[in-house]
């Protein structure tokens, strides 16, 4: 069984991951490393996929921190490369609209005081 790794982007953010939905992702094989772009059907269970055969999905947010949720995915078809392409002026400036939203929080030092205003 094969591993993959999906990592939240502005591009595919991670609210693409639906229960037993159909996505077109980008992925990274977690034992060659190599990405790829997938057409796949994506469940919380392996039971949910299509025969109930799947493949692990690991889940990482922007900072590159592991969302706990467990998630399978169910390969239909590999997509050539430019499937998934974007522009990169757009890429940019979705970055920066969805990382001030991001869900994810760098851990504030507990010495740090607020500063008074």
């Amino acid at each position: 069984m094969n591993d993959f790794d999906f990592f939240d982007t502005p591009i595919t953010p991670v609210d693409v991951l639906q229960e037993k939905a159909e996505v077109t992702i980008h992925v990274r094989d977690t034992a060659t490393m190599e990405q790829k772009s997938v057409r796949a059907i994506v469940a919380k269970s392996i039971e949910n996929l299509p025969e109930g055969k799947g493949e692990r999905l690991h889940v990482f947010g922007r900072l590159g921190v592991h969302i706990t949720d467990d998630w399978f995915i169910h390969v239909l078809e590999e997509l050539d490369d430019e499937a998934l392409s974007t522009d990169h002026t757009l890429a940019q400036k979705m970055d920066m609209e969805q990382s001030l939203g991001s869900v994810e929080k760098f851990k504030e030092s507990r010495y740090r005081k607020p500063k008074e205003g």
